[in-house]
């Protein structure tokens, strides 16, 4: 399986994410700054995904991830899982909350949050 993920380098916390997940041993893991792949996150957009709205994740070519999905399908096939006990949760009320003290940091470190 080969997946690639599209992410936020300078975020700390994409980029602590990115630097955790352990799926390297069962799959060819491809870690892609966002912020330095610009072509590829245009074609995303032309899809209907936003980097600003979350990780992206492109799985074997034809399977396209997204924010919190991407990050569920991640754990999934990660070794050293985080486990969601519920999902609904995770997408509803975590991932957003998450997603809003990312900006927050981004702001204090003097960084932009959108691309």
């Amino acid at each position: 399986m080969n997946i690639e993920l599209f992410y936020d380098k300078e975020c700390p916390f994409c980029n602590a994410y990115a630097n955790y997940i352990k799926i390297k041993q069962k799959c060819n893991l491809i870690l892609i700054n966002a912020r330095e792949n610009k072509e590829a996150i245009k074609e995303f957009e032309n899809l209907g995904f936003n980097i600003n709205d979350g990780f992206i994740i492109r799985v074997d070519e034809d399977k396209i991830y997204q924010g919190s999905d991407a990050i569920i399908f991640l754990n999934e096939v990660s070794k050293n899982r985080i486990y969601f006990k519920n999902n609904k949760f995770f997408r509803n009320f975590v991932y957003p909350f998450v997603k809003y003290i990312r900006k927050i940091v981004l702001f204090c470190l003097g960084k932009n949050s959108n691309f």
